[in-house]
């Protein structure tokens, strides 16, 4: 609310400034609020566009003006007429400042290894995480970030954000709801002024696959890499790339439960063989029953016999009590 008086106040003012300027014309009212509304324009346009580059556009239009007036000095020491030197003044200054511009801002990755991070928090040395599209819809990000056990900037390549959108906008229902959960995720995360996430403006339009590209990123920028990918984390890995897999955390996190222990369990299904039973602890693990068939449907004691450990998870096995 604040913004927009400020707002209609320039306008206001603009249109009587005209007006008195143009010696009490209507014509000149008309200008100024026409002009005033094109600035503010610009102004909401502006807010669209990151700080860094806001920032790179700024430099590259005075990297394009120091380098027009330096060519034009040159160019015009040949005597030419002044309306000629006034067009060719003109003409220079006004198509550098626009490449300058341009470039500058195309060129924002291999700026960006400089100034990766203007416009933001300061670092605080406790590094960057690239993370991807299976991590932010896994859920469990935004809740492990706001405890302080991830301390990183985290990064989001603007390629992961265009594949979670597309994998919103997927003809399959249970992608679709994924992709909108992560979407919903990372914009609760963007408006957590506690959290440091960022999306960064880049591609790598040579490379096929949303992998590819986040290793090149990481490797480029020198970060770490966050993921729930199991064939990604062995790919990055393999190029000495370090990565948190949330799937590991929550698996170093799961509480030991040594043969001869008890517990309470819900046995729900059948096992594979005839006469296990099968129960799932809180986190997930499955617990395979020995002689749990005839228990299928209630809550009962059982004792822990051995537990393996899989590339998938954990399995427990255990007998009835």
């Amino acid at each position: 609310m604040g913004f927009n008086l400020i707002r209609i106040c320039f306008v206001i003012l603009s249109a009587i400034s005209g007006y008195f300027i143009a010696s009490n014309s209507i014509s000149g009212l008309l200008v100024g609020f026409g002009g005033s509304i094109i600035v503010v324009g610009i102004e909401k346009v502006l807010q669209k566009v990151s700080p860094r580059q806001l920032l790179l556009g700024a430099l590259g239009l005075i990297s394009g003006l120091v380098a027009a007036i330096l060519l034009s000095n040159f160019l015009l020491l040949i005597p030419v007429e002044k309306e000629v030197e006034l067009y060719v003044r003109f003409g220079l200054y006004f198509v550098f400042c626009y490449l300058g511009i341009m470039i500058a801002v195309r060129q924002a990755k291999e700026f960006g290894l400089l100034l990766p991070y203007i416009g933001g928090k300061k670092e605080r040395g406790k590094g960057v995480l690239i993370t991807d599209s299976s991590v932010i819809i896994d859920g469990r990000l935004y809740d492990i970030c706001k405890i302080g056990f991830l301390p990183y900037t985290l990064i989001i390549p603007n390629f992961i954000m265009q594949e979670l959108q597309t994998i919103a906008d997927s003809s399959n229902d249970l992608r679709r709801q994924k992709g909108r959960r992560g979407l919903e995720m990372l914009d609760k995360m963007r408006k957590d002024s506690s959290l440091d996430v960022r999306v960064h403006e880049v591609d790598f339009p040579e490379l096929i696959g949303t992998d590819s590209k986040l290793v090149k990123l990481t490797l480029e920028m020198n970060a770490r890499l966050l993921t729930n990918d199991y064939n990604l984390t062995k790919v990055a890995e393999v190029q000495n790339i370090e990565v948190l897999n949330l799937n590991n955390l929550s698996t170093v996190l799961k509480p030991k439960l040594l043969a001869g222990e008890t517990l309470r369990l819900k046995i729900i299904r059948e096992g594979k063989e005839e006469s296990q039973g099968v129960g799932y602890l809180e986190d997930g693990t499955m617990v395979v029953v020995e002689n749990g068939k005839k228990a299928v449907g209630k809550t009962a004691d059982v004792t822990i016999n051995s537990t393996i450990q899989t590339v998938s998870g954990r399995m427990i096995f255990a007998e009835l009590k």
